[in-house]
């Protein structure tokens, strides 16, 4: 496969097609990304005991994976004091056209946002919002309601989290 092959073929946004990077990337790249998103932190020395490769061959999978950015950064995953108090709201948007990227910039102050997302099909966009009583979630919705780019809401409460990796 040529190098270029992992570029789309019609890039507007000029991004790497994962999907063909993905491809190329053999048992011990999987193990080595499994090993990272569970911990980032890990040692080169201990993923390299993991599985069963040295140190320098993990240091040169693991920098191949940066440049073809299937890692793309490591962050943490911090708790915040009100994120643990607050009520974790999802808001399921539908459009008047597809304005994602100017909402987006509207709405980006709202310091309740914690995700953004664009999606196909049906829905449009789907909002995390981690607010501090009931009252904020009427005050948002009825914000969100009135924009003028949005055609319908509709606001869930998440009540318990069964799995958050």
């Amino acid at each position: 496969m040529a190098k270029d092959d992992a570029f789309q073929s019609d890039p507007p946004c000029g991004k790497l097609n994962l999907h063909i990077i993905m491809k190329k990337l053999d048992e011990r790249d999987q193990k080595i990304l499994t090993l990272l998103e569970r911990d980032a932190r890990l040692p080169i020395s201990e993923l390299a005991r993991q599985i069963a490769l040295s140190p320098t061959a993990v240091r040169q999978r693991i920098a191949r994976m940066e440049k073809d950015q299937v890692i793309k950064r490591y962050t943490i995953d911090m708790k915040r004091g009100d994120e643990e108090a607050g009520i974790k709201v999802i808001m399921i948007l539908n459009l008047k056209g597809a304005y994602c990227k100017k909402l987006v910039a509207e709405l980006g102050h709202l310091p309740e946002l914690r995700k953004f997302w664009s999606l196909t099909g049906e829905v449009d966009v789907t909002l995390l919002l981690n607010v501090s009583n009931v009252e904020r979630i009427g005050c948002i919705t009825n914000q969100i309601s009135d924009h003028e780019l949005v055609d319908k809401v509709q606001t869930h409460v998440v009540t318990e989290t069964h799995l958050d990796r």
